[in-house]
């Protein structure tokens, strides 16, 4: 599995004024009302796993307001840095605590992972 490179998200689980969530793509969400302004900006975040175990979560600099955010280009500021490990042919990213990995389940064919239960990311 490679899994090097940029990931973007897809599909989100969204969940609307009455608590329930529901799988929708990203494409679908712009205008749809039952999906909160947070939830559409956090599907603007990508993924990066770099070779050697780095793994990086990027925001949009438009959506940012911590001064102190490190600049990763010119269009994403650096969101959270850990780690990443394939062990027995499953992708895992480091969790809170460095003693705790959550794997990246995936989700069909087409290489799409779902990770943390609420996001489903492919390759950008």
């Amino acid at each position: 599995m490679d899994v090097s490179g940029m990931w973007k998200i897809v599909e989100i689980n969204a969940m609307d004024q009455d608590f329930k969530q529901t799988w929708k793509k990203v494409a679908e969400i712009a205008d749809d009302p039952t999906v909160s302004d947070l939830q559409k900006m956090m599907t603007k975040s990508l993924y990066v796993f770099e070779e050697g175990g780095r793994f990086l979560q990027l925001f949009p600099k438009e959506f940012n307001d911590d001064p102190e955010a490190k600049d990763y280009d010119d269009r994403f500021v650096l969101g959270h840095e850990g780690k990443w490990k394939l062990e027995d042919g499953k992708l895992y990213a480091e969790g809170d605590d460095e003693d705790e990995w959550t794997e990246f389940i995936p989700v069909g064919d087409d290489g799409t992972l779902e990770i943390f239960g609420f996001f489903r990311i492919a390759k950008a």
